[in-house]
């Protein structure tokens, strides 16, 4: 039960990052590119200084690891943001159904560990709910921001594996892992800072806000600072401990919920008139349909596996040995 409270909790923080940043770009004078920069410094600024008498873990800037997957969690970032000018925040939801296939391909082929085969038909429904709504955008499968969701789909998986083979996000000490979790934030902002001179390298597509031109801006200073602190850093506390307890594939498979939590909280701000009351056509909720199937599928699926292993392991362990029998 723990771990389901543990993976709720993490798709409904990283909703509500979402929509407080949406509540802050469409309010108030925030650049948006900024704003993430500062969000990842003091959120790992904060994570770093939350264990008095510490030393500051000053190897951990040093490990390729952990570059490598402050890189890949960038270009997530900037392909998903990318996608935003081409389609909306639900729809791009939709589109991100396809990183729960791609998990169960990273845990089979990676990780070692095979899902039960009734899972796939799942995966398969998971990915007509994303066709579906891709064949509808302006411009069906060539709309770019088909191609930038993959590309974010794809590095998030693949820093999402890193994350649990990382050896350092298995250790117990909490104040370590907090302080761990602080530097890869801080990479995270580095990278981000070093990003807009090569974006046309890493974007197919142009993306004009991704400047570091307002990077000072009093707003966004103080947007960052409390998304940052209350929000960001905690997000990513709590993703790399979903990883951690409950593997890859859990993990993805809970953040599928993250389009229908974001809507709910997305009106629930429209009531406020913080940002604006969500619409969507049938196309949507089509999509959504298919996706939700898909979900109940493969957690159906997950939970008949897991039951079945278990009464194979009880048998296994019942069974007389050679020994026992003479």
């Amino acid at each position: 039960m723990h771990v389901m409270i543990l993976l709720f909790g993490t798709t409904l923080i990283w909703a509500m990052l979402l929509v407080c940043n949406r509540v802050a770009l469409t309010s108030f004078d925030i650049d948006p590119y900024a704003m993430t920069c500062w969000q990842l410094v003091f959120g790992g600024v904060s994570l770093v200084l939350l264990s008095p008498g510490r030393k500051i873990p000053w190897r951990q800037f040093t490990l390729p690891i952990n570059w490598a997957y402050g890189v890949l969690r960038v270009l997530t970032g900037v392909t998903w943001t990318a996608s935003l000018l081409y389609i909306s925040a639900p729809e791009s939801g939709i589109l991100s159904q396809t990183g729960m296939p791609m998990a169960a391909l990273a845990a089979t082929f990676i990780l070692g560990r095979t899902p039960g085969r009734s899972e796939w038909l799942g995966h398969a429904i998971l990915i007509s709910g994303a066709v579906w709504m891709a064949w509808h955008l302006p411009g069906g499968f060539s709309n770019p921001a088909v191609l930038l969701m993959l590309a974010s789909e794809v590095t998030a998986i693949a820093s999402t594996v890193l994350a649990e083979l990382h050896p350092d996000n298995q250790i117990k000490d909490a104040w370590a892992h907090l302080r761990f979790t602080g530097v890869l934030l801080l990479i995270n902002a580095s990278i981000f800072l070093i990003v807009p001179a090569f974006v046309e390298v890493i974007s197919p597509v142009p993306i004009p806000y991704i400047s570091t031109a307002g990077l000072f801006g009093t707003e966004t200073l103080i947007a960052g600072l409390l998304i940052g602190v209350l929000f960001r850093g905690p997000a990513m506390v709590l993703s790399l401990r979903s990883v951690k307890v409950a593997g890859i594939e859990k993990y993805i498979l809970s953040t599928t919920i993250l389009p229908f939590v974001l809507l709910g909280l997305e009106m629930l701000a429209s009531q406020f008139d913080l940002t604006p009351p969500p619409t969507h056509d049938s196309v949507f909720w089509i999509s959504s349909l298919l996706v939700m199937i898909g979900i109940i599928q493969i957690t159906v699926s997950k939970h008949r596996h897991a039951a079945k292993r278990k009464a194979l392991a009880e048998i296994a362990a019942q069974a007389p040995t050679p020994g026992n029998a003479a």
